[in-house]
C-alpha cells in the first residue's frame, strides 16, 4: 500500500507517516525506484499499535522504545490498552455526571472524580 492508500485509510497525514519514518518509528517495507513508501499488513499492524498508544497519550520516543524491546507482547500490549480506555471511560462518566450536579447547582463537592491514581497504575506496567 502506498503512502497516499495508508494516509486516506487510516486519517494519518502523509508528512506524520514521513516523520515516523524519519525517526525510525515506523519504516516503509520498502520503497520503490522512484522513492514510493510502501507499507503491508505488518507495517499498519505497528501504526495500529503507535495509535493505541498516542491515544493514551504516550510520547513518541516512549512509543518507539516500548514497541521496540524484544520482550514487548502485541497482544498483552493490546488488553492492556483496552484496560486503560475502560478507565478512561469510566473516569469520563464520572466526571459528566458532576458536571450535571454542578449545573443542576447541587453544592457537594467532589475531587474524586478527577483521582487519577489507579489509571496511573495500570499505565506504569507498559
Amino acid at each position: 500500500m502506498k503512502i497516499n492508500d495508508v494516509a486516506k485509510f487510516t486519517g494519518i497525514t502523509i508528512r506524520t507517516l514521513h516523520y515516523y519514518d524519519e525517526i525510525g518509528l515506523l519504516k516503509p517495507s520498502r520503497v520503490t525506484e522512484s522513492g514510493y513508501r510502501i507499507y503491508d499488513k505488518k507495517d499498519l499492524e505497528i501504526l495500529q499499535q503507535i495509535l493505541f498508544f498516542k491515544e493514551l497519550d504516550f510520547k513518541l520516543n516512549d512509543i518507539k522504545y516500548i514497541i521496540t524491546r524484544p520482550d514487548f507482547d502485541k497482544k498483552k500490549s493490546l488488553k492492556k490498552h483496552k484496560e486503560l480506555l475502560i478507565k478512561r471511560r469510566e473516569r469520563l462518566d464520572k466526571l459528566i455526571k458532576l458536571a450535571d450536579d454542578a449545573i443542576k447547582g447541587e453544592k457537594d463537592m467532589s475531587f474524586k472524580e478527577f483521582d487519577m491514581t489507579e489509571y496511573y497504575n495500570v499505565l506504569e506496567e507498559f
